[in-house]
C-alpha cells in the first residue's frame, strides 16, 4: 500500500469554535473523565474543520454515546470539537459516533449498530455460503421538504451470483419498491501475492491505527483522495484506496456498492480485483470490524479476502457513485433504504 503523509493537527480537525459547557450543566473536570473516554478522545481522528457541522446539542450527544450530559461537557472541555450555539455547545454527529467507536464502552448507538451488522461474521463458514431468500422493501425519499425523491433502483443480485426472483416497482417517485432476491455465498481466495497484498495492506493499516475507520461526512467520503490523505477510512474510501493500489500494481480492479442485508440494511462498498478470469471481492473493513466482536468466527478474516457473503446485495454502482441518482432543485439528497420484510430469510 502506498504510504501516506500524516495529517497536520489543523487538517485533522481542530474545534471550529471553542465552546464551554451550557449553563446549569455540571461538567466533571477533564482529569476526572474515565480512562476509556479519555483514551478514546486521544485516539479520535476528528472531522476536519472544513467538513465540521455542529448539529448535536449536549443532551443528544449524550444519548448517542450512552452517557450523561456532564460527561459530554467534560469531553468538550478536554478537546472534543464543538462550536458555540444559542443553548450551548454543538457537536458534529460523526465526531460523536466515532468517539463512541473509539472509547469502546459498548453503550453508544454507533457500537450497537456495528454489533448488529457484525452478526454476519458469527457462526460456521457454511452459513455464509448457503442460498438465502430475502424479501426487501426499497425506498429513496429526498430529505428536502416538498421533494418526493426517486423511484428506488432495482438491485442486481446477479452481480454476486444471486438471482432477482420478483420485483414490484414503486408507482412513482417517493414510493416503495418490493423485491424478492436470492443470494448465494461464494468461497474463493487469491492465488497471487499481488492480490493478497492489496487486502492485507489495508487491513494492517486499520489494525495498527495508521488508518482509522469511522463514520465520515458525505462531503468527505465523496472526496476519497482527501480522506485517504487524512487516513480517515470508511467502506467507501477503503474501496477507493484498494482499487488505486491494485491498479498501481498492474491489476484490473473495480469498486462496487450495495447493502449488507438485515432487518435494517446497511449501505456498504467493497473492491473487486480480477485474477485468472475471476473477480474476487476484497473487504478488509468487514474483517477489521469483525475482530472487535467476540462472537465473530476467526475464519472471517480470510473469508473476506476473496469470498462473497450471502448477506451482500449489489447494485450496478461504483463505490464513489450514489446508488440513487438525484438532481434536486431544492438541494436535497436521496439515500436508498433497503430493509428486510418479515417473512424473508
Amino acid at each position: 500500500m502506498t504510504p501516506l503523509s500524516p495529517p497536520t493537527a489543523e487538517a485533522a480537525g481542530a474545534p471550529a469554535r471553542a465552546a464551554s459547557a451550557p449553563a446549569g450543566t455540571r461538567a466533571p473536570a477533564p482529569g476526572a473523565l474515565p480512562d476509556a473516554w479519555r483514551d478514546g478522545l486521544a485516539r479520535l481522528r476528528k472531522v476536519p474543520g472544513e467538513f465540521f457541522r455542529g448539529t448535536l446539542g449536549v443532551d443528544e450527544a449524550a444519548r448517542q454515546l450512552g452517557t450523561d450530559a456532564g460527561t459530554v461537557a467534560a469531553l468538550v472541555e478536554a478537546g472534543l470539537p464543538a462550536e458555540r450555539g444559542e443553548d450551548g455547545p454543538l457537536l458534529d454527529y460523526h465526531d460523536v459516533a466515532n468517539l463512541g467507536l473509539a472509547a469502546r464502552q459498548g453503550r453508544s448507538l454507533a457500537e450497537l449498530a456495528e454489533a448488529r451488522m457484525l452478526r454476519m461474521a458469527a457462526g460456521p463458514r457454511e452459513g455464509w455460503l448457503k442460498e438465502r431468500t430475502w424479501h426487501v422493501r426499497l425506498a429513496a425519499p429526498c430529505d428536502a421538504p416538498g421533494c418526493p425523491g426517486e423511484v428506488p433502483p432495482v438491485p442486481a443480485p446477479d452481480l454476486l451470483g444471486g438471482t432477482l426472483v420478483d420485483v414490484r416497482p414503486a408507482a412513482g417517485p417517493g414510493g416503495e419498491t418490493t423485491a424478492t432476491v436470492v443470494t448465494r455465498g461464494t468461497a474463493a481466495e487469491p492465488r497471487t501475492e499481488a492480490v493478497r497484498a492489496v487486502y492485507d495492506g489495508l487491513l494492517a493499516a486499520l489494525d495498527d491505527g495508521s488508518h482509522q475507520f469511522g463514520w465520515l461526512p458525505d462531503r468527505l467520503r465523496a472526496d476519497p483522495a482527501r480522506a485517504a490523505e487524512l487516513r480517515m477510512v470508511d467502506c467507501q474510501v477503503a474501496a477507493w484506496i484498494m482499487a488505486r493500489d491494485a491498479r498501481g500494481a498492474g491489476l484490473a480492479a473495480r469498486t462496487r456498492k450495495g447493502y449488507v442485508l438485515g432487518m435494517v440494511g446497511v449501505e456498504h462498498a467493497w473492491t473487486e480485483v480480477l485474477e485468472d478470469g475471476r473477480w474476487l471481492v476484497l473487504d478488509p473493513v468487514l474483517a477489521f470490524l469483525a475482530r472487535r466482536h467476540r462472537a465473530s468466527n476467526p475464519e472471517f478474516t480470510d473469508f473476506c479476502r476473496g469470498s462473497v457473503h450471502n448477506r451482500l446485495l449489489a447494485w450496478p454502482a461504483a463505490s464513489e457513485e450514489p446508488v440513487v441518482a438525484h438532481d434536486c432543485d431544492r438541494g436535497g439528497r436521496c439515500a436508498l433504504s433497503c430493509n428486510q420484510v418479515l417473512g424473508g430469510a
